[in-house]
């Protein structure tokens, strides 16, 4: 989710500097490659996929209407003797958005009604190399999503709500959100796991984007901007998995509260994600967030998903609770509402294997935390293409 305002939903060309740096890393590799040992020539994979969501604001919106919003990514692995070292690899992905900012515009939400939608430019999205020198240890620096190292919803990534890919606790949090969707930051996340069990932590520069403009990309030391750092365990529960974490960044942030002083944005968020029987999966989580600087201050979600024949069905719920600070300040008493819930069915099947189609229908009661909007009722067809990754 890309904040651009306290309460604002998560929302073509690639710049000089962008096309600077990819082939600065491709000329690296070219090298490096050059130099290792005849037998040891790098394994190179590319693929590319696009995803789009045909939205539908079907009722309780005053702006009624539909909107196509979609994402596309190319993307390169560089796997085992990459610069003669099998223990190392590295990742370039190139990422474009297009569409209109649906839920703001049509039903005031705060959690995104699309995962896809965003404001920003075409840019290298990811852009990391990995040092994995035993199967218990490993470190990646680079530009890197931290979503896709942290607070990773396995079951609950099938749905189309921005909720339930990474809690809003977290990504309400930065200047211009934290280094997920759209925008990435500098980053460096160290890994450790044995037995099933496993650490992660995480040191991410404050601001994802470039200072200057949060849509473009920006290429500089981890905490140069302050520091975002995250920590998260994982403990095997039976057939279930427990994930807890923590996050705190350095610098502090204007309070929402008028006069009071600046205030810390930190919080604290646990998982619980397994298999209730072999083809019925389901997941709970909760977050929480200090209000003095962030809008919600609680977080409740979950849901399940079913395997029926070729289809994935599953419903979700998503509870996210509005802290004292911003009801109080950003609201009239008389309009502020604590909680904005979203309900969520959704189905996905393969068509063919390089096209996926996911009718989903979404149910947002109190949008934006305003008791004088009525509960909005969203329909969607998602759809999703990928060419297989391809290896030279």
């Amino acid at each position: 989710m890309f904040r651009v305002s306290r309460l604002a939903s998560s929302c073509t060309r690639t710049n000089a500097r962008d096309r600077g740096v990819v082939g600065l890393g491709l000329a690296l590799l070219a090298v490096a490659n050059c130099n290792a040992p005849a037998a040891a020539q790098p394994v190179v994979t590319f693929g590319a996929s696009y995803t789009g969501d045909v939205l539908v604001a079907a009722q309780g919106s005053s702006d009624r209407g539909t909107d196509l919003v979609g994402r596309a990514d190319a993307w390169a692995d560089f796997k085992g003797a990459v610069v003669g070292v099998d223990s190392l690899s590295a990742h370039v992905d190139v990422m474009a958005v297009h569409g209109p900012a649906f839920t703001g515009r049509r039903i005031g939400a705060y959690q995104t009604v699309s995962s896809l939608e965003a404001t920003t430019l075409p840019h290298v999205y990811e852009a990391w190399a990995q040092w994995k020198p035993s199967p218990f240890v490993s470190a990646k620096t680079g530009l890197i999503d931290l979503n896709a190292e942290f607070d990773i919803q396995n079951t609950g990534a099938i749905f189309v709500n921005s909720a339930f890919g990474i809690g809003p606790d977290i990504s309400q949090s930065g200047p211009a959100g934290p280094s997920i969707f759209p925008m990435t930051a500098n980053a460096v996340v160290l890994r450790f796991q044995h037995g099933g069990k496993g650490l992660a932590l995480g040191v991410f520069d404050a601001l994802a984007g470039a200072r200057h403009d949060p849509r473009k990309v920006a290429f500089r030391l981890p905490g140069a901007t302050g520091a975002l750092l995250i920590a998260e365990a994982r403990v095997p529960v039976g057939a279930w998995l427990l994930q807890f974490g923590g996050w705190h960044y350095t610098t502090r942030f204007e309070a929402l509260e008028p006069g009071k002083p600046p205030a810390l944005s930190r919080g604290a968020y646990a998982m619980l994600e397994g298999s209730v029987t072999r083809k019925l999966g389901a997941w709970v989580r909760a977050g929480t967030a200090d209000s003095r600087a962030n809008p919600v201050s609680v977080y409740v979600g979950g849901g399940a998903v079913a395997t029926l024949g070729d289809w994935r069905i599953g419903f979700a719920a998503a509870h996210a609770r509005l802290g004292k600070a911003a009801r109080h300040t950003l609201f009239a008493p008389q309009t502020a509402r604590s909680g904005e819930t979203v309900l969520e069915l959704t189905a996905q099947r393969p068509v063919a294997p390089w096209l996926n189609i996911q009718p989903d229908v979404q149910y947002i009661v109190h949008p934006g935390w305003d008791r004088r909007l009525p509960g909005a009722l969203v329909a969607g067809l998602r759809f999703s293409l990928a060419i297989p990754d391809s290896a030279e």
